[in-house]
């Protein structure tokens, strides 16, 4: 008798755990569309993509030289700090200098990665900071995404 109740407790159990992970899954959210920005201020463009990854979203980041001489820059990590939601970027670490020939586009930093985000429509904030002989440079640019 205790061995039919505990066999019907043990077959609820996996009937409830099996629906309560098809439930998780369809309420995940995902990304709308890939979104692609491209800001430019003087001699640089800033070149931002987001793309839906099966966890949630990554932004992939670089910098372009489109000037016509070499020239060399200093940043602090990261070249490019992306924030959502609020603005509030931070630039640690010692100085890293990279030369920059025309045409050269800077990948100095891997792909971020996020988990989904709920849905809605969402605040994306690029800062890009870096020095050029001592001159401060900020290239800032906002973005909005949605979640569905």
């Amino acid at each position: 008798m205790w061995k039919k109740y505990t066999i019907v407790i043990a077959i609820i159990a996996c009937i409830g755990t099996v629906l309560l992970f098809i439930i998780k899954d369809l309420q995940q959210t995902s990304l709308v569309e890939t979104v692609k920005i491209e800001e430019q201020y003087e001699d640089f463009i800033v070149h931002i993509r987001i793309e839906e990854t099966s966890e949630g979203f990554q932004v992939l980041r670089s910098v372009q030289y489109i000037g016509n001489e070499d020239i060399i820059i200093q940043h602090r990590t990261p070249l490019t700090q992306v924030t959502i939601n609020a603005d509030n970027a931070t630039f640690t670490g010692s100085p890293i200098s990279k030369q920059m020939k025309p045409g050269f586009q800077y990948h100095p930093q891997q792909p971020l990665t996020f988990q989904a985000l709920e849905k809605g429509d969402h605040k994306l904030f690029v800062h890009t900071q870096f020095f050029i002989g001592g001159e401060r440079i900020d290239i800032k640019t906002e973005e909005t995404i949605s979640f569905q």
